[in-house]
């Protein structure tokens, strides 16, 4: 059965996250992909892991203007080296995952092109999502109403782990799903206590290397 768990970055956290990006010449997600690398590398014991994350999949030409779903999922590795500054650590994530969705192809050409054997029950070349939802959402205008729509997660977890991060104005929303038969609720929470401490100390010492951010 599906679980979900829902903490926040605060405004003072959130514009400073932003602001670790600009300095070190990334973007937002590559900022917070990193920060979730080291997090997710203490948590699991793992120097090297490999997360899914959701792109638009709309570069070609000939889709941009038709409607319809062409979401697709780019699988991005991720090696923590202990010793290795932070900054480092993110430019090395920056440049891998633009070239990631430069390089992107249909997934299900990914598996066969690398010999997984699919399965009903387990995704065949990553467990844990990772996602960034910070596309502008317009109001709505019916009259005699005021309508304003917003980004949820569907709760629904599709993997064993996922990270779902919404930007919500001055402040991120940071969404937790995980299956019960794999992690229970106080696991995802120190999970979501180590991340928050890993965003927060690189915010204040960028300079330090990657093992010292999860003290």
């Amino acid at each position: 059965m599906p679980l979900r768990f829902v903490s926040d970055f605060p405004a003072e956290t959130t514009t400073a996250v932003r602001e670790l990006a600009r300095q070190n010449g990334a973007t937002l997600f590559s900022t917070l992909l990193a920060l979730f690398q080291i997090t997710l590398s203490r948590w699991t014991g793992e120097n090297d892991t490999v997360v899914g994350t959701p792109v638009a999949n709309r570069t070609r030409p000939d889709v941009r203007e038709t409607m319809g779903y062409f979401s697709g999922i780019v699988p991005l590795r991720g090696q923590v080296e202990r010793d290795r500054p932070f900054a480092e650590h993110l430019r090395i994530v920056h440049q891998t995952t633009v070239d990631s969705f430069a390089n992107a192809m249909p997934f299900a050409e990914l598996v066969r092109a690398i010999g997984e054997q699919p399965s009903p029950t387990r995704n065949p070349v990553f467990q844990v999502r990772f996602a960034l939802q910070n596309h502008p959402v317009p109001d709505v205008e019916i009259r005699g109403l005021s309508l304003k729509l917003r980004m949820r997660s569907t709760g629904t977890p599709r993997f064993d782990l996922g990270c779902e991060i919404t930007e919500r104005g001055d402040t991120l929303e940071v969404v937790w799903l995980f299956r019960e038969n794999l992690f229970s609720r106080p696991e995802i929470e120190e999970i979501g206590r180590l991340f928050q401490s890993v965003v927060g100390n690189s915010c204040r010492l960028p300079e330090r290397r990657t093992v010292a951010l999860t003290n």
